[in-house]
């Protein structure tokens, strides 16, 4: 019945956008066919499944995940990473000994491994890093802090096998990426050594959604504030939602290191992201803030068929390699 509702929803959206780019023409300047069909697609599915139980929002989302060249081109392997399920990403060439530990997104309640891995494993061959990608505890079964936790475990397990904390970038998408940052805020109030840096796609870093952009680009992105809201509800539980490790734009910020903030400019977090990456740089902490122009939510997972999505994915490698190599440039000011 899932795959079934998919292609129905694939056939629908692409017919809906044809008409509508023959009368008016694209949604945004520059828009293709192919992103516009797929971003009216993703929006449709979202809007569909937000009124599903969150196990049933699991099952559509990992129907939609398909083997892809590059899952191919890596080897994946299973490992238990500081008690968490999670995987090794592990290109054919591994260049150093860096490690990239990826956060997945999905809102804190779905999401996985599978749902991401086409991109996971375009990064672990691009970078030439493992990739330690977990599986961290799902909303609402287990509300926050329970994914922050889990992250911070795999990344202490991380360094008890010999890796060191300068090797280690922390990325992530949407949740994932609001979740590296939360783990970097819980290690330093630990006392922890801090990895390298984060290099983050549209992180969600306010859950509560009061940025403009939540509104004014709902006409473009794939999602909407009623249902981020929705799904920040099932995460926070009886919590505070202005929490700094379930927000961190309410966080306090210095000893961060050094971040890569990717946002689209006709995203719902456009301005939440903008807005984190000023904090930040008042704080103190290296921030590079990189806008794509007419782009929507993690364009960057749309896969090798789409050229944003490659353009998009080379920044991010690029990003990792600069981290890594301490390629950053001082805090505007």
């Amino acid at each position: 019945m899932g795959l079934l509702s998919l292609a129905s929803t694939m056939v629908r959206t692409g017919l809906a956008t044809s008409f509508r780019r023959l009368r008016r023409g694209p949604l945004r300047p520059g828009w293709s066919f192919q992103y516009e069909a797929t971003v009216a697609f993703m929006k449709a599915t979202n809007e569909r499944i937000v009124q599903l139980d969150a196990p049933a929002q699991r099952a559509e989302t990992e129907a939609m995940a398909m083997s892809t060249p590059a899952l191919e081109r890596v080897r994946r392997e299973p490992v238990e990473a500081g008690g968490v399920p999670s995987e090794w990403f592990t290109p054919p060439e591994v260049k150093n000994e860096g490690v990239v530990v990826y956060l997945h997104g999905g809102s804190y309640v779905y999401g996985s491994t599978r749902t991401h891995g086409d991109l996971i494993a375009r990064l672990a061959e691009g970078t030439g890093l493992r990739v330690l990608a977990p599986n961290y505890r799902l909303a609402p079964e287990h509300p926050f802090p329970a994914q922050v936790e889990d992250a911070v475990a795999v990344y202490r397990w991380l360094l008890s096998t010999g890796v060191k904390p300068e090797q280690v970038v922390l990325s992530g998408d949407s949740a994932g990426g609001g979740l590296a940052v939360a783990t970097m805020l819980s290690l330093r109030e630990q006392g922890q050594p801090l990895p390298a840096g984060g290099v983050l796609l549209a992180p969600w870093m306010d859950i509560e959604c009061s940025g403009e952009s939540m509104l004014s680009n709902a006409r473009y992105d794939w999602g909407d504030k009623p249902m981020l809201l929705h799904w920040a509800k099932w995460f926070i539980g009886q919590g505070d939602p202005r929490h700094p490790l379930a927000s961190p734009i309410h966080a306090d910020l210095r000893g961060l290191p050094p971040l890569f903030l990717h946002v689209g400019s006709a995203e719902l977090q456009h301005d939440d992201v903008t807005r984190f990456a000023q904090k930040a740089r008042a704080a103190g902490v290296r921030a590079e803030l990189v806008v794509w122009p007419e782009m929507v939510h993690n364009f960057q997972v749309f896969g090798e068929r789409f050229p944003e999505s490659v353009r998009g994915t080379a920044r991010l490698i690029q990003d990792i390699h600069s981290v890594l190599r301490r390629e950053v440039s001082a805090p505007a000011r």
